[in-house]
């Protein structure tokens, strides 16, 4: 796909979310490469504090616009397309029969695909003289419903569970956002800035989701909007970005990354907006969505954590290795991801398709 100079402006905005796609996953792969743990910043500025501060900045920051951005790309693209009257009962079931094979379809297989790697893994760990992991605790302790629901065996999927139920009420959001305008978006807002955060769903897919709903019922661009606040955005990203980091852990971390998300997102995407300036790089970029959902799916089947294990011991514990790790584990659980995608693609084209809920596009 080219971007001519001369493409009217709501043309490369699909462009530009096809091309944001790769960036968005490898922010994924940072974040979870990172664990769960924050760790809380101090005020010197020794080797270990700095490295703190940078992976914190990255991983537990930065890297989690990515969801922000996928779920409202997700909202938008539901409904960009629809026309004023299209709306009903017939649009809404051919959506949904969509959604099926797209997320539902998928989310059920890489569970599955997810159990039978653990108790594979363990079983085969223990005839060889090693013990269990954690992966044989979670199939012991936890049934059906924890497994395919509260915590998806393939805990990323958790994205596809929320964005299932974010689809299966588009007739609310359609209704609210279409009859009250702005009375829809003020309580989008107000959703945010509230103290709850469900769990099922998630706030971030109330609100992004929504945010891309409302964008896409009264047809805005995205794009535009970013562009038109680039400067000021940017500088108000750098500064909420660096004060969510340094309360890093805090009571406050969570209001904090609230802050930054609007203004992390809309310039992240005013920086992928300048890279696909370069035709080849465009090029590239867009051809590499196909990749995405393999990427999402697979990484945490043990890749991320045997990677993470055997720099561990090549590199040991040290700030050097820390550093190495960090930067270099994301990259070899990528390309990792990348080989299974191409031998998939090479001899499995029809189950690649089918297990991506149909995400390959074929040249």
């Amino acid at each position: 796909m080219i971007v001519p100079e001369n493409i009217h402006d709501i043309d490369r905005q699909f462009v530009l979310i096809k091309a944001m796609r790769f960036p968005l996953i490898v922010l994924v792969v940072f974040a979870h490469s990172s664990g769960f743990d924050r760790v809380a910043m101090t005020s010197d500025f020794s080797g270990w504090n700095i490295y703190h501060f940078f992976s914190e900045m990255v991983s537990h920051n930065f890297a989690r616009l990515a969801v922000c951005w996928f779920y409202a790309f997700s909202g938008y693209l539901f409904f960009c397309n629809l026309k004023e009257g299209d709306f009903n009962f017939r649009w809404v079931w051919s959506k949904w029969k969509k959604r099926f094979h797209s997320l539902f379809v998928p989310y059920i297989i890489w569970n599955i695909i997810a159990l039978l790697v653990m108790f594979i893994k363990n079983k085969l760990s223990v005839a060889i003289g090693f013990g269990v992991d954690d992966g044989m605790d979670y199939l012991r302790q936890f049934d059906v419903i924890t497994w395919f629901w509260l915590w998806p065996a393939d805990f990323p999927l958790y994205f596809m569970r929320d964005l299932m139920l974010m689809s299966l009420i588009v007739p609310v959001w359609y209704y609210i956002v279409r009859y009250a305008k702005w009375v829809s978006l003020i309580l989008l807002v107000l959703v945010y800035v509230s103290p709850l955060n469900p769990s099922l769903p998630a706030m971030r897919a109330i609100f992004f989701f929504g945010l891309g709903a409302w964008m896409g019922i009264w047809k805005i661009d995205m794009l535009q909007v970013c562009r038109y606040v680039k400067w000021p955005a940017a500088v108000l990203a750098l500064v909420t970005l660096i004060v969510a980091t340094w309360w890093n852990a805090s009571d406050y971390h969570e209001w904090l990354l609230r802050a930054f998300y609007p203004f992390g997102m809309i310039t992240f995407m005013n920086l992928c907006d300048r890279l696909i300036e370069n035709e080849k790089l465009c090029r590239w970029l867009c051809s590499m969505a196909s990749t995405v959902f393999i990427i999402y799916a697979v990484h945490e089947l043990y890749i991320l954590s045997w990677t993470k294990g055997l720099f561990l011991r090549v590199f040991g514990e040290g700030l050097a290795g820390a550093w190495i790790s960090y930067l270099f584990v994301p990259v070899v659980v990528i390309a990792i991801c990348l080989l299974i995608y191409a031998v998939l693609d090479r001899f499995f084209p029809k189950t690649l398709a089918f297990v991506s809920g149909g995400r390959i596009e074929r040249k």
